[in-house]
Formats: C-alpha cells, sequence, structure tokens
C-alpha cells in the first residue's frame, strides 16, 4: 500500500493487507492464465472460413466472465482493504489520492 506511512497502519493492518493483496494476486495470475487460453481458442475459431457465430459468441462469453471476475476481485480487495483501516484512516487516504504529496 502506497501511503502505509502516512496513514499510520498498525503492524495487524498491514499483515491483513498483504495477506489478502497476496491472495488476490494470486487469483489474478490464475485468470490472466485462464483469459489467455480463452484469447487463444477465439482467435483460432476467428480464423475460420466461414466463422461460426454461435461458437464464436460463446468463446466471446467465456473472454468477458473471465473479465468480470477480474474487476469482482480488484473490487473485493479495495472493499477488504478498505475495512481494515479506521474510518479516520480512510478520511486520510481520501485527502492522499485527492492531493498527493509531492515527490521526494
Amino acid at each position: 500500500m502506497q501511503h502505509r506511512r502516512e496513514l499510520g497502519l498498525t503492524d495487524e493492518q498491514k499483515a491483513a493487507i498483504r495477506d489478502e493483496s497476496i491472495k488476490a494476486s494470486t487469483r489474478f495470475n490464475e485468470l490472466q492464465w485462464q483469459m489467455q487460453d480463452e484469447i487463444e481458442t477465439m482467435a483460432t475459431l476467428m480464423k475460420g472460413a466461414p466463422v461460426d457465430e454461435q461458437k464464436a459468441l460463446a468463446q466471446l462469453d467465456k473472454v468477458l466472465n473471465i473479465e468480470r471476475e477480474v474487476k469482482r476481485t480488484q473490487l473485493g480487495l479495495s472493499i477488504r482493504i478498505k475495512n481494515k483501516l479506521t474510518s479516520e484512516q480512510q478520511m486520510k487516504l481520501h485527502e492522499l489520492q485527492r492531493n498527493p504529496p509531492p515527490p521526494r
């Protein structure tokens, strides 16, 4: 987390956020592999002459479902991190995001 010092995170908060980030990172890697496989399948289907429209659209649904899962995982991580912060820390983070400190 970028602003952990400014937020005054406790050791418990740091550990919990680190654990959540590791879990999400693992899930992102799994989804990235799945996405690559499904995109390769889509490319193969699109090379057909003629293209089987139903198969191509079904394959697109698979790709879009993985993208949906990526976004869901990202939002879930953001929520879990936010829920680890006190209301004061959340307000401070919001302020830091709106007005970032000058580079060191």
